[in-house]
């Protein structure tokens, strides 16, 4: 019985970043941990946060991405990841300082802007209820 391999595409927003087929297995980073996706495995979401996606062909290459932010679908031997920023690279190790220095650096930042703007929202709404008041 011959096992279909798993045909994988990686989206950002604006385009399509990576395609492969005949891949053997998925190592990908969700909001519980580290997991393994092989040809056979039931479907799946996952969630992803910053981290490391490591791909296997049949061929024996491996191929490193790190992602930003995103989802990630299993359904039957199609696998589809969607995130904000993708880089691939030669080696995992080398890919772990990227998503430490740019994605989650990124991360921090969002979270001040949002800060920021929660305090504007507060700001103003609080402006409204004193010129309903008047």
């Amino acid at each position: 019985m011959e096992i279909k391999l798993i045909s994988l595409g990686i989206y950002l927003p604006t385009k399509i970043y990576w395609q492969g087929d005949s891949i053997r297995k998925i190592i990908a980073e969700g909001l519980e941990g580290y997991f393994t996706l092989l040809p056979r495995h039931v479907d799946y979401i996952a969630v992803l946060v910053p981290g490391v996606l490591t791909v296997e062909a049949q061929s024996g290459e491996t191929s490193y991405f790190a992602v930003d932010h995103g989802a990630l679908v299993k359904q039957g031997t199609t696998v589809n990841i969607s995130t904000r920023n993708c880089i691939r690279g030669d080696n995992f190790k080398s890919l772990v300082s990227v998503v430490a220095q740019e994605f989650k650096q990124i991360d921090e930042l969002e979270k001040k802007a949002r800060t920021a703007l929660a305090g504007l929202e507060h700001s103003m709404l609080r402006r409204f209820a004193e010129l309903k008041k008047t």
